[in-house]
């Protein structure tokens, strides 16, 4: 009898402990990571240029653009940004769905990134500019309006 009573508490037990075990962890965002801004590109350029839409530019080296930051597992991230000869530290939360990346500022801004997972690179909202150009045709400078995407790599 007593054996018995043993091994039904064994058993017990036993099963007590295999209903402890922790869930699955849930999958690691693939956004996890250290980026670096890397280049800039070039988009919505009038017919005259649109053989530059697409072109990518060094970020430092045209632009004097030098951000990098971390994205970390508790969705939180710190970074610097060291463009135009200053240094500024950030800090705050992000969010992540589907290919959509929400980093919210502790200082109350917001920037919206989406990745990209054939090139593993977090793209930034598209960003209108102007600068003046010279006309292919005109041979005359000109106001043209433009689009730049700053693109984010792993270092």
């Amino acid at each position: 009898m007593k054996r018995l009573l043993y091994v039904c508490s064994l058993v017990v037990m036993l099963a007590g402990l295999g209903a402890c075990e922790k869930d699955d962890a849930e999958p690691q965002a693939p956004v996890v990571g250290r980026w670096a801004s890397d280049r800039v590109r070039i988009g919505g350029l009038p017919a005259a240029y649109a053989a530059d839409n697409g072109r990518e530019l060094d970020a430092e080296d045209v632009f004097g653009l030098k951000v990098s930051f971390d994205l970390n597992a508790d969705k939180t991230y710190k970074g610097t940004d060291r463009s135009g000869g200053t240094v500024d530290d950030f800090s705050g939360t992000w969010e992540y769905t589907g290919t959509e990346l929400t980093m919210k500022a502790d200082d109350g801004n917001e920037d919206k990134l989406t990745y990209d997972e054939v090139k593993a690179q977090l793209l930034s909202e598209a960003i209108a500019v102007q600068d003046s150009f010279i006309n292919p045709t005109s041979k005359k400078p000109e106001l043209v309006r433009f689009n730049l995407q700053i693109v984010y790599s792993r270092p």
